[in-house]
């Protein structure tokens, strides 16, 4: 029983870290395809609440439509 819970909280760390690396970048290139052509977008309000003492900015891509944050830019 243990094994199987440490199978799936491994393959949900794995699906995290996948998510955040392709959704949080230091520059405003697109972390998914690196492509420079890239719009602003709104956050929700739970978002601006979570995010209200952290420089961040949320992007698009044009190219592939990953949206992603910025931080400090």
């Amino acid at each position: 029983m243990k094994l199987v819970f440490y199978a799936i909280a491994g393959l949900v760390t794995v699906a995290a870290l996948t998510y955040l690396y392709f959704h949080i970048s230091n520059s405003i290139k697109c972390p998914k395809c690196g492509m420079i052509d890239q719009e602003r977008i709104t956050r929700s309000s739970l978002a601006r609440f979570f995010f209200r003492f952290i420089a961040t900015k949320a992007y698009r891509c044009r190219k592939c439509w990953n949206e992603y944050i910025v931080i400090g830019h």
